[in-house]
């Protein structure tokens, strides 16, 4: 009596699979998502930063500023926008958690609209020092100018910071200041469901926490590093 053929189709199938080599069966599940790799990206940004400063004091972001700020937005990548003169890219926003002082889950930021960039594929750092800037990033979006905003200065801690303190770190460079003045700082929160899987408000993040996915705690634990030792 012959066997059905829906019941050889499943059979072959299953040996079939059972005959691929380990790596094809699972190759799929090793590719990184977008989110993921802005995460590692910026992860790496942060302590190359770090390992600099380490190796050169003189020549890193000053500790007291990196203490006394209250966000760290990591953009990992700034490159020319298609179509367009200026220069944009995607990176991560950390807060300290009101009360603790600890970082709250990451959020995803896009800073757009920048007119200058002389290091394209170089990352940006900006440091928010105050909670004011604090209060404002954490909007939809908002612009920087140059009565907000300015460049870092490495080594020696510098008198009156503005809200919004500029680094880069070009592609195979040292840190140095940057200005971000000009460019706009946009909530991307199409990243942040992504990764999150679910609509986030920035606010309520600082409110009320929120587990940050594994894709995030790279980049959590470079935060938590860069602020060790800070009171």
């Amino acid at each position: 009596m012959k066997r059905p053929l829906n019941i050889i189709i499943p059979a072959v199938l299953i040996i079939f699979a059972a005959a691929l080599p380990a790596e094809a069966q699972t190759e799929g599940f090793n590719v990184k998502t977008t989110v993921q790799k802005i995460s590692d990206r910026a992860s790496a940004l942060l302590n190359g930063i770090m390992a600099d400063a380490k190796a050169d004091p003189a020549k890193s972001i000053p500790k007291e500023l990196v203490c006394e700020s209250d966000c760290y937005l990591v953009v990992p990548s700034i490159a020319p926008v298609s179509g367009r003169d200026d220069f944009a890219g995607t990176g991560l926003l950390a807060c300290k958690s009101r009360g603790t002082h600890k970082p709250a889950p990451p959020l995803f930021y896009q800073l757009t609209n920048v007119e200058t960039f002389g290091e394209s594929g170089g990352g940006v750092v900006i440091f928010v020092t105050d909670k004011a800037g604090m209060k404002s990033v954490l909007g939809d979006q908002f612009q920087l100018t140059a009565s907000n905003s300015g460049a870092g200065e490495v080594g020696e801690k510098a008198s009156g910071y503005k809200s919004f303190v500029g680094f880069v770190v070009p592609s195979g460079g040292a840190v140095e200041g940057f200005d971000p003045t000009g460019s706009t700082l946009v909530y991307a929160s199409g990243d942040t469901f992504n990764a999150y899987q679910q609509d986030l408000d920035p606010v309520d993040i600082m409110l009320f926490g929120i587990d940050i996915p594994p894709a995030l705690r790279g980049f959590t634990t470079s935060v938590d590093e860069l602020l060790k030792g800070c009171k």
